[in-house]
Parts: structure tokens; C-alpha cells; sequence
């Protein structure tokens, strides 16, 4: 009978080693990043999009380097459309008679010019040299052989009002040759670059596209300033961000009627050699759950994608592997997992994952990935990374908080990710009635968790003595509230602990003593009979 049964132990001990060896090997678990969108894909990094300033949506050169006296002279001569300004001065010489005479000349506020003896020219709205030949011909009318020459010696300056979507309401000096582009230096990054109004001294507003001036060359979008201008700038409608495999990456303002295709292929010139097209990556914020949203278009398909105002637009470039980061610890590999248990750790074993992360992901994204399989025992403030041998310590809960500069920190290949158990359990051993792991509780002291024991055994010493234990093993103050992971420990009375072995073995000698005496009574009371 026990050699039949012996077959079928055999059989399930082989049974168990299998079970166990296929629960061993489900624990690698594969997650991949959820980047790749609902397609398997490979693509190059990923890129963190910021909105640029308002001069780098332009391509302006902040610069401060001013033209000198001399050197604005020379050119509001050379350019044929310098308007006449308030302030420019003027140097008039012509014959009378036997008589040469020498005129210094000065545009007044309203830009008219007044020569002695002869009259006022109005110059509003006159270039310099329309206002030269003026003042040739009214000095020719009343000298004929006069020979007058003009020189101009000096330019004007004013000012004009910058405000709207500023970081501060700006008055900015200016000249004649002062255009629109070179006084919004003060603007926001959210400030429109498609829509700039300039409201004239007489009242009349218009509107102005420095885009269209700065990128595509139309300079009549990016005018001359006049005396007495107030720039308005408003606040941008249509503002993404392009980023990835394209000609020229940066933040645009998009007109209503524009898309997805004329985002990448005129604002952005195009997409370079090996861009995964078919897998535009979008970034877009969601207001209602306060997260960026990640979504995938196909350019193919969907050329006419409508846009919305702060998206962030990737083109993705294809790569031809896959790489990974190894999670270990307190991680579940399942999709259900219990919580912690009252009194110990149960059903909770070291798990694995391995994370495929989309190349250029942050440390931050991938905890964010898998937050929902961290447990209630995973020492977050404890994690640290294994990279090339170097072990680095990671404060993940703060970066699930977003308040910690490793946030940022990219993953590479071959990264190992490693979370602690935080066993929020405290240890009593010793002279107590039930010696074990309890649940931790905040703030409480010893008599808590020795009551928990079951309270003091008879073996404790008197006076008692309790001594506690911190997580690193150091001995702590057993006044202070216990820690998770401390050992409380009650000393137990030396003399019973020493002699009990005594009295036992005593006890013991006295039993086969007097197993021998009556033996031998009853060996000898048969002798007798």
C-alpha cells in the first residue's frame, strides 16, 4: 500500500516545480510606453517643447547695438524712402548776389520746415529728398542764379507707445527709419506675431502680420513708425509648437484656416529623410483631467488634422530597435493585488517589469506609466537606479509630485529601476506573551504595540527594560512615537532563563533514578517468592 502511493507523491512534487517554475516565469512583465501610440512603432527622441519668445517666433536678433549719429545721417540719405521727422536738421547754402548764404534749418513737430525770408515747406508725409527738391525750388523762385545745395546734418527722433500683451507698457525711442519689428522687444510669448495694430495720430488703426514680414519677406507688413504711433499687441489665437524631424522645429502661430499639413510642410519647410509620418505624435492638454493627452495622427491619411490653440506637434523618426528599462521590487505584475495585511506582509513577492520606453522618455513619464502598479509597500523615497554600475538615488514620489529635477533625467538602455519594500511593520520580541510583526501605527509608543503582544510575559525582568531599534539597527529613544521597520525588544529575566535548563535536567535524572529503584524492588521481591 505505501509503495503505490509513492508513484503519486512523485507525480506531485513534479507537478508543484512546474507550477512554480511558470510562476517564475510570467514574473518579467511587458509594459510599453504608452508614446508608441496604439501601433507598434519606432521612432527617435522625444522632444520637451517649450513656447519661444516672442523675438525667437520671429527669428529677430535681440541685440543692442545702436546706430550713431554719423551713421544714421548716412543712411537716412542713402535710403531714397526716408520720411521727413521732427527734429531732422538741415543745412541750406546758396548765392545771393555777390553773397554766400548759410541757413541751418530744423523740421518742427508738425515736420515743416521754416526757411527766413522765404517761406515754410510742409514735410509731412514727404521722403527727404522730396522735401530737398522743395526747398531747391523755392529758393531758385526767389534767386535764380543762386546755386542752393541742401545737406542734411542731423536726424529727429520721438517716441511711441508700445502696449497690450507686454510684460510692461513700453514708450520706446525711435527715428525715421524705426520699423514695427525693432520696438516689440517687450512683448510677451503669447503675444500674436499675425495680428500687431498701430493706431496713427489722426486715429486710424491698421493691422499688421510680422510673420509674414519677418519670414516670407513682405516688408510692407513691417512699416515705418511715425511720431505719435501706439503699437497694440493682442494675445496669439492659434499657438503650437512643432518639434522632431522637421527643417525647422519652433513655436508658430497659425492662421484659423491652416492644418496639420500646412504646419509641417510650410511652416515648419518640411520633414526630413526616414520621419514616420504616419505616426505624427500630438500633444495635447486636457483641461478637464489637467494632464497632456497623447494622441497619434496619420499625415497620409488626415493632411486636413484641424489644430488647437498650445498643441504640441512631434515628428517622430524611425529607429530600427526597441530598448528597455528593467523595474524591480515592489512592483505588481498583475492587474489586481491586495492591500496590506494587518499584521504582516501577505501575498506580496518581488516583482518585474520590463518597461519599452520610447527613446528620449523621461524618468518622470515612466513613473507616471506605471504608478498604478505601485503598492502601498513601495518605498517610493527609497528607489534608486543601477546605470552603467552606478547606483543613483531616486526620489519618485516627489517626482510623481513634480516637484524634484529628476524629472527630466532621459532613460537609456539597459537601466535597472529598483523599489524597496516599505514594510510599515513593527517587530516585538522578546518577554511578551506573543512575540511577532504588527502593523505600524503613526504615533504611537511601546505600550501600544507591546499590548498588542499580548502584554508582558513572566519572564520579563523587573524593573522592566525595553529597549528599541530603528530601521538601520541603531538604538532610538523608547520614549518617542515607533517608526515602521523598528524592533522593540523586552529584556527577559537571566536567573529563570539559566536555571530552567538545570531543574529540567534534575528532573529528568530524578525520573530514571527512581525508574531503577523500582525495578530493582521487584527483581528482588520475585527472588523471594
Amino acid at each position: 500500500m505505501k509503495k503505490s502511493r509513492t508513484p503519486v507523491l512523485i507525480l506531485v512534487l513534479l507537478l508543484f516545480v512546474c507550477i512554480a517554475g511558470l510562476q517564475a516565469q510570467d514574473a518579467g512583465l511587458v509594459i510599453r510606453s504608452p508614446l508608441f501610440g496604439p501601433v507598434q512603432k519606432e521612432a527617435t527622441e522625444q522632444e520637451t517643447l517649450q513656447i519661444q519668445s516672442y523675438a525667437q517666433q520671429l527669428g529677430l536678433v535681440e541685440t543692442s547695438d545702436q546706430l550713431d549719429a554719423t551713421q544714421r545721417v548716412l543712411s537716412a540719405i542713402s535710403n531714397s524712402n526716408y520720411p521727413v521727422t521732427p527734429g531732422d536738421t538741415f543745412r541750406l547754402v546758396y548765392l545771393d548776389g555777390m553773397k554766400t548764404v548759410t541757413l541751418d534749418l530744423q523740421a518742427d513737430d508738425q515736420a515743416s520746415v521754416a526757411i527766413p525770408g522765404l517761406g515754410i515747406i510742409d514735410g509731412k508725409g514727404l521722403t527727404f529728398q522730396e522735401l530737398r527738391k522743395n526747398i531747391l525750388s523755392m529758393v531758385q523762385t526767389y534767386h535764380s542764379f543762386s546755386n542752393p545745395q541742401v545737406v542734411f546734418t542731423g536726424t529727429g527722433s520721438f517716441t511711441v507707445s508700445v502696449v497690450g500683451e507686454v510684460v510692461g507698457t513700453r514708450v520706446v525711442p525711435a527715428w525715421g527709419l524705426s520699423r514695427l519689428s525693432e520696438v516689440v522687444q517687450s512683448a510677451s510669448s503669447y503675444a500674436s506675431t499675425r495680428e500687431v495694430e498701430i493706431t496713427s495720430v489722426d486715429g486710424t488703426t491698421k493691422k499688421y502680420d510680422l510673420y509674414r514680414a519677418l519670414k516670407k519677406g513682405e516688408l510692407s507688413e513691417d512699416p515705418l513708425l511715425k511720431s505719435g504711433d501706439i503699437v497694440r499687441l493682442t494675445r496669439a489665437r492659434k499657438m503650437i509648437s512643432l518639434g522632431g524631424n522637421v527643417y525647422q522645429r519652433g513655436t508658430y502661430q497659425l492662421l484659423e484656416q491652416d492644418t496639420l499639413s500646412s504646419l509641417v510642410s510650410s511652416y515648419g519647410g518640411g520633414v526630413l529623410g526616414g520621419s514616420d509620418v504616419q505616426n505624427i505624435r500630438l500633444q495635447r492638454y486636457n483641461s478637464t483631467t489637467g494632464i497632456w493627452d497623447v494622441h497619434y495622427v496619420d499625415l497620409v491619411k488626415e493632411p486636413s488634422f484641424a489644430l488647437q490653440h498650445l498643441d504640441q506637434v512631434i515628428v517622430d523618426t524611425l529607429v530600427p530597435s526597441m530598448q528597455s528599462v528593467t523595474i524591480e521590487g515592489a512592483v505588481a505584475t498583475t492587474e489586481a493585488f491586495d492591500t496590506l495585511s494587518s499584521t504582516a506582509l501577505v501575498g506580496y513577492t518581488s516583482g518585474r517589469i520590463f518597461y519599452q520606453f520610447y527613446p528620449g522618455e523621461t524618468l518622470r513619464h515612466m513613473l507616471s506609466t506605471i504608478s498604478p502598479r505601485l503598492m502601498t509597500v513601495s518605498d517610493l523615497d527609497g528607489a534608486y537606479l543601477l546605470r552603467s554600475g552606478e547606483k543613483i538615488p531616486i526620489k519618485a514620489q516627489q517626482i510623481l509630485y513634480g516637484t524634484n529635477d529628476q524629472a527630466s533625467m532621459r532613460l537609456q538602455s539597459g537601466d535597472t529601476f529598483l523599489i524597496p519594500f516599505n514594510q510599515r511593520l513593527v517587530t516585538v520580541s522578546g518577554a511578551v506573551v506573543r512575540s511577532g510583526v504588527f502593523a505600524y501605527v503613526p504615533d504611537k509608543g511601546i505600550n501600544y504595540y507591546i499590548a498588542l503582544a499580548g502584554g508582558l510575559s513572566d519572564d520579563a525582568t523587573y524593573p522592566t527594560s525595553i529597549s528599541v531599534y530603528g530601521p538601520d539597527g541603531r538604538k532610538v529613544d523608547s520614549g518617542l512615537p515607533i517608526q515602521p521597520e523598528s524592533t522593540i525588544t523586552v529584556a527577559k529575566n537571566s536567573f529563570v532563563r539559566d536555571i530552567a535548563p538545570t531543574v529540567a535536567v534534575i528532573g529528568l535524572v530524578s525520573s530514571i533514578l527512581g525508574i531503577v529503584a523500582t525495578v530493582v524492588n521487584i527483581i528482588l521481591d520475585a527472588r523471594t517468592l
